[in-house]
């Protein structure tokens, strides 16, 4: 077994919103309720589940863009909730991320070797200009794009190139761990194949390690060594690839993979689907014990009462689900 990169303990995020009498909070969103997992180093975890079920969130936390309510996030064996500012700064070199729309995420008002560039600059990688220079047109070959692409601005490259961008000006810090916030979910379905293929080579090549977020089941197949699924804040199922495909122990997980459409019209038409009723609940007021239970289809007494803990129900394959 390969090292722990990162390991997330317990980990809640709440946020208060409305601004109730005399500015009081007027809610409470769950939008993260106690949330544990570990990304080996060199392996890549995909992170799934519905929009809203707080993937993301998860994310910005890892990354301390938003600042968990409780729990531990340690990375390398230190514990990043406990730094200040000025610690974290050392550590956002190794944490780094790729974001979901690769347009918004580039400032427009810089040349994209511009935009390579300045990370290593401000972080002090390499202060001789000519060498710099030189890093930006090795980042530009690693991702497939042109010398010449270093002088065009973000506006006239495709989607996919811009992309290759984002993924570049991760590269250029020489991150432990990247996060992947669904990177190929803004994207045609060819260029979102070439996008994988790509992360999987740089994997290959530099060692990487990668937390991959996204909605679609296909991808993180595709992609992932361990997966994640996560509804209304709280993880349904923790397993390897191969067992969370091809025998999931958690009622979520099946109705998601049931989703996932097959090439083969005749196997497409015999298939068994499992349809959910309802919508997905307010994480401003989760249901009580299981959350799953209002739209579960295997649901009893128990479940609407109480909280399943995430168990392990066979070896490195967990559920939270009392039927399991």
């Amino acid at each position: 077994m390969s090292e722990v990169l990162l390991r997330v303990e317990n980990l809640v995020k709440h946020f208060t919103v409305g601004a109730g009498f005399l500015g009081r909070a007027a809610g409470l969103v769950r939008a993260v309720d106690d949330v544990s997992f570990e990304v080996r180093r060199g392996e890549t975890v995909g992170l799934v589940g519905e929009s809203g079920c707080g993937k993301t969130t998860t994310g910005r936390c890892i990354l301390q863009l938003e600042r968990p309510t409780s729990g531990r996030i340690v990375f390398e064996g230190v514990d990043l909730t406990t730094l200040d500012e000025q610690a974290l700064r050392a550590v956002r070199r190794k944490v780094q991320v790729i974001f979901q729309d690769p347009y918004s995420s580039l400032n427009p008002r810089m040349t994209i070797g511009q935009i390579l560039a300045e990370p290593i600059k401000v972080h002090r990688l390499i202060t001789d200009k000519a060498k710099r220079a030189a890093r930006v047109q090795e980042l530009l070959a690693q991702v497939g794009l042109l010398p010449q692409h270093e002088r065009r601005y973000p506006h006239q490259l495709s989607g996919g190139q811009r992309q290759r961008v984002g993924i570049a000006r991760a590269l250029a810090m020489e991150p432990s761990l990247i996060i992947c916030d669904e990177p190929v979910s803004a994207l045609d379905v060819s260029i979102q194949a070439q996008i994988i293929n790509l992360l999987e080579d740089l994997q290959k090549r530099l060692g990487l390690t990668y937390l991959f977020i996204a909605h679609d089941l296909s991808v993180v197949r595709h992609i992932s060594d361990r997966v994640v699924v996560m509804y209304l804040g709280k993880i349904a199922e923790i397993a390897d690839r191969a067992s969370l495909y091809e025998d999931p122990v958690h009622p979520y997980t099946r109705a998601l993979l049931s989703a996932v459409p097959i090439p083969d019209p005749k196997l497409e038409a015999q298939r068994n689907r499992t349809v959910l009723g309802g919508e997905v609940p307010s994480p401003l007021n989760p249901p009580s014990g299981c959350v799953f239970h209002p739209r579960c289809p295997i649901a009893v007494a128990r479940c609407a009462t109480e909280i399943p803990a995430l168990r392990e129900i066979r070896p490195g394959h967990g559920g939270a689900c009392h039927l399991a």
